[in-house]
């Protein structure tokens, strides 16, 4: 995410805590692309991202007064953000469970295709992946985001979360251990990539 400065972060916060429509517009529409794309990484829901991302701005608007610049505008948001994805993410889990297709599987499936375990096995797959990545402490999951989906440099991403590139290289080391382990764990020698020591 790249950031603004943080002096105007803090002006505008300051315009939208007097009712400053515009200033709301302009960190909106600064940062909700952004944000989206953290946030739907997490929860691979269209429509959970959204409703996640509008519901962070408006906490952050809201408690405007609780930043006080010592971080990125955008790792406070990120900070909002994880706890409502955790929120969101316990609601799933006592949730029903469905699965949808859209038309061009369907239309694979009648074409004959379409191989649903293969469907079914990508989905668990790309799951376990999330789950263990939720399971990585906020400054390794946050690492590995910037790093390896936001594609950022070691150099940008240390200066995004203000720590020196050895302790970033060292949350990136570690949680792809957690990350393997986890796998390894949760699906054994079936997992591709799953190396057992």
């Amino acid at each position: 995410m790249q950031n603004l400065p943080r002096t105007e972060v803090k002006n505008l916060l300051n315009r939208i805590a007097q009712q400053d429509d515009q200033a709301a517009r302009r960190l909106y529409g600064y940062y909700q692309p952004q944000l989206f794309g953290y946030i739907r990484f997490r929860v691979w829901n269209d429509m959970a991202a959204e409703e996640i991302t509008l519901d962070t701005l408006f906490i952050a608007f809201d408690k405007s007064a609780a930043y006080n610049g010592l971080s990125e505008f955008s790792t406070w948001l990120c900070g909002i953000a994880n706890k409502r994805i955790l929120q969101w993410r316990h609601s799933q889990a006592l949730a029903p469970q469905t699965v949808e297709l859209d038309d061009e599987e369907l239309d694979d499936a009648r074409g004959g295709e379409w191989d649903v375990l293969a469907r079914f096995e990508h989905d668990e797959a790309l799951q376990g992946i999330l789950l263990c990545m939720d399971k990585l402490p906020d400054g390794q999951r946050e690492a590995l985001y910037w790093t390896a989906i936001e594609e950022l440099s070691l150099a940008e991403t240390s200066q995004r979360m203000e720590v020196a590139e050895g302790t970033l290289k060292s949350r990136l080391f570690h949680a792809r251990q957690r990350i393997r382990n986890c796998l390894a764990r949760a699906f054994g020698a079936e997992y591709p990539g799953v190396q057992h020591g």
